[in-house]
């Protein structure tokens, strides 16, 4: 009998989502794998085909963060527990740092923001109505709706 990690990889590398769905995670990590200062002036923008698109503030970051490139792909890639960052691109532009009146959802990436119709939420729900473990059922659940959204968002791009 198959383990629903083993069936779970399966489906994602057939649909060759897995990488992707990985890759989500630096947005995770970010401010605990480069550390506050660099955080503070820096924000992941996107993750695709092994390529981090960092956003910072200002062109004394960006060159800064550029020949600290090295150092912050073996970091990301260690917490991440894969080598899925390969570049890390940087670009001006401005950081939305959270303040303390904004909602957690106001903190959240761009692509995060994208509303799911009832449609696709019912249908997540199909999926993993079959998972007896809740935890697992409401994690799988959350992984799902992030990969819509960010595809969703992806194609209005």
């Amino acid at each position: 009998m198959e383990t629903i990690k083993t069936i779970l990889d399966a489906l994602f590398q057939r649909r060759k989502l897995d990488s992707r769905l990985k890759g989500f995670r630096v947005f995770d990590i970010w401010d605990e794998a480069v550390g506050t200062r660099i955080s503070r002036h820096s924000q992941p923008r996107g993750f695709r085909d092994h390529i981090l698109w960092v956003t910072v503030d200002n062109s004394i970051w960006m060159h800064q963060l550029t020949f600290l490139e090295g150092q912050l792909k073996e970091k990301i890639n260690q917490m991440m527990g894969s080598p899925l960052v390969e570049k890390i691109r940087f670009q001006i532009g401005e950081i939305h740092s959270p303040s303390q009146e904004t909602s957690e959802k106001a903190s959240l990436p761009v692509w995060q923001e994208v509303e799911l119709d009832d449609a696709v939420k019912e249908d997540i729900e199909k999926k993993v109505a079959i998972l007896k473990d809740e935890e697992l059922k409401t994690r799988l659940k959350n992984l799902f709706q992030k990969s819509v959204q960010f595809l969703n968002y992806k194609a209005k791009e």
